[in-house]
């Protein structure tokens, strides 16, 4: 795929210079099957005419961020100025996609300078803090559980809305951009069939530029396009509603999907790491909170190709989590303390299990290198039992928290054979966990301490974000070491497959030696040493902000206890 076949196709007819896959998107967050102007608000028609939303500026927005970022280099980093200098030759005519690819793919560590640090410590207030948080760099609202018709076939079922502010808010400021128009969403969905496969929908990207993205508090209401996450009560949280549609786009034939689900409660809020930092540190880190225990109404439904599917029951799980996936400290050291040694891989394995009796876990671990042949995995057969540590918060029946840790076991894996848009995302072939062995230490109740996981479709539950990161998630069904049905869950394996290539094509970046350029970058061993050095003239700093971290046990699991020595 090549840029200049990414922007063509734009319409002689139209005074709206959109090319075809931007129009597509818009047209897919509208529900239309293809882009019609007679179908479209005159407002948002005037919006999508306006230069600032135009292809020029989104490169010229993205030029003046290389600028920015020139001019802020940060110590104990890679030197970026070889990168931005090269993404600037590709800056005169940008699409939505391709910007947000750039953001959120090619930009290095520096990017994370100028969005809203993490605080010291949590302070999540509702209703505020079931807005989006535009200032940040990233954030997401994520719905996923599993129904049940009334004859009991079960349905898994995913809505993401995915959340990039393009530019540092105060620069997108001076370029003239609000807080709305600064963002790009994503909407993310999947629908897994018992007995059947998974389907998921083509990613539809919105830019901030469009008009179509809005929210309000009271009552709470966020929509992209129609898709819609809102409830109808200026206090409160339920009912919640959530409506969106999508189509996948396969290689022989289109799935329209769509859901219209209404949740009348949920158990308790659950704040995650340490009371909602996951973590904080030193501006680092990430504000998250979850709802266990959604209760579906009877009447909501699915869609699937032509097939309304209306639902009995079904249970569910709500994330919202905000900040940044990764990054540099704001200190001197502790950035020199993460960067003496290469990075680990991005990506992570997360899981909730809602099992029976009321009882919830939310599970969490990051990607290391100690564990790298376990990733991008293409070869004929699958990798052997992967075992990892993993770091829980349990909720029990009477809504307490409590942490714990454990060790995950991934015993059985499942190649990525499928894709929602093969023209854009190419299938990866790739190896990704499909059945995991979880044991749990005495924090768990003893009949829930050991169970597993298994996905409730065969051929794996596969994904692709609009940037060309691939996924594998879906419903799982739990069982305790007896083979006993305990409940269900959702397991999420995130940056399995290397799609770093096919990123570069959706960006329209195709020269060898810029590609190149692009590719993960790490600090040189000189740039390291000089970073050991300055850890070892500022140790008492170092043990002072880590001391003020708040949720970093989360991310590694606590050594056990010394027994005391006996003195007879």
């Amino acid at each position: 795929m090549k840029k200049e076949v990414i922007l063509e196709n734009i319409s002689e007819e139209s005074s709206l210079k959109l090319e075809q896959k931007t129009r597509q998107d818009i047209a897919s967050a509208l529900w239309l099957d293809e882009f019609d102007e007679t179908k479209i608000s005159q407002q948002i028609l005037k919006n999508l005419a306006k230069e600032k939303n135009s292809n020029h500026a989104f490169g010229m927005r993205m030029n003046k961020y290389m600028n920015w970022l020139l001019d802020r280099p940060q110590s104990h980093n890679p030197n970026y100025s070889k990168r931005y200098t090269t993404l600037k030759k590709y800056c005169s005519q940008l699409t939505p996609q391709q910007a947000y690819i750039f953001n959120s793919k090619f930009m290095g560590n520096n990017s994370i300078q100028g969005y809203d640090p993490m605080p010291a410590g949590a302070d999540i207030q509702f209703p505020e803090s079931h807005l989006p948080k535009p200032n940040t760099q990233v954030g997401w609202h994520f719905f996923v559980g599993s129904g049940w018709d009334e004859k009991g076939k079960e349905y898994g079922i995913e809505c993401m809305f995915f959340r990039v502010a393009l530019l540092p808010p105060e620069l997108a400021k001076e370029l003239g951009l609000s807080e709305q128009e600064n963002q790009v969403v994503e909407i993310q969905l999947g629908i897994s069939e018992e007995g059947t496969r998974h389907y998921q929908a083509d990613p539809i990207l919105i830019a901030g530029t469009t008009g179509l993205i809005s929210w309000n508090q009271s009552p709470f209401k966020y929509n992209v396009g129609k898709n819609c996450i809102s409830t109808t009560k200026k206090e409160g949280l339920w009912p919640l509603s959530i409506v969106a549609e999508g189509t996948e786009r396969g290689q022989n034939s289109h799935t329209k999907l769509a859901i219209n689900l209404t949740f009348t409660s949920g158990k308790e809020y659950l704040f995650q790491g340490d009371d909602g930092c996951m973590p904080c540190i030193d501006g680092m880190g990430s504000l998250y909170y979850s709802i266990p225990n959604l209760v579906l109404q009877a009447g909501s439904s699915i869609t699937i190709a032509d097939k309304k599917v209306t639902l009995k029951k079904g249970t569910f799980w709500f994330d919202h989590q905000w900040g940044f996936l990764s990054g540099n400290p704001q200190s001197s050291v502790l950035r020199a303390a993460n960067n003496i040694s290469k990075p680990n891989p991005a990506g992570w394995d997360w899981y909730m299990a809602q099992f029976k009796g009321d009882r919830q876990i939310t599970m969490f671990a990051a990607h290391s290198k100690v564990f790298s042949s376990f990733y991008f995995q293409t070869g004929a057969k699958p990798p052997g039992v992967m075992t990892v540590d993993v770091a829980g918060k349990y909720m029990d029946e009477n809504k307490k928290l409590h942490n714990t840790w454990g060790t995950l076991k991934v015993t059985g894996w499942v190649k990525a054979e499928r894709s929602p848009n093969t023209e854009l995302y190419p299938i990866t072939h790739t190896w990704h966990p499909n059945k995991w062995e979880f044991v749990f230490d005495e924090t768990m109740p003893e009949d829930i301490r050991e169970f597993s996981m298994s996905q409730i479709v065969e051929g794996g539950q596969i994904n692709f974000f609009a940037n060309g990161s691939q996924y594998n998630e879906g419903a799982v069904i739990l069982k305790d070491k007896k083979g006993l049905d305990i409940g269900r869950g959702f397991a999420e394996a995130v940056q399995y497959a290397d799609t770093f290539e096919n990123m570069l094509d959706l960006a329209g970046i195709f020269d060898q030696k810029d590609r190149a350029i692009l590719a993960p970058q790490s600090d040189s061993l000189f740039g390291r040493a000089k970073s050991l050095v300055y850890i070892l003239t500022h140790q008492n700093q170092l043990k002072v902000i880590l001391a003020s971290g708040k949720g970093l046990e989360f991310f590694s699991k606590p050594k056990p206890a010394k027994k005391p020595v006996s003195r007879h």
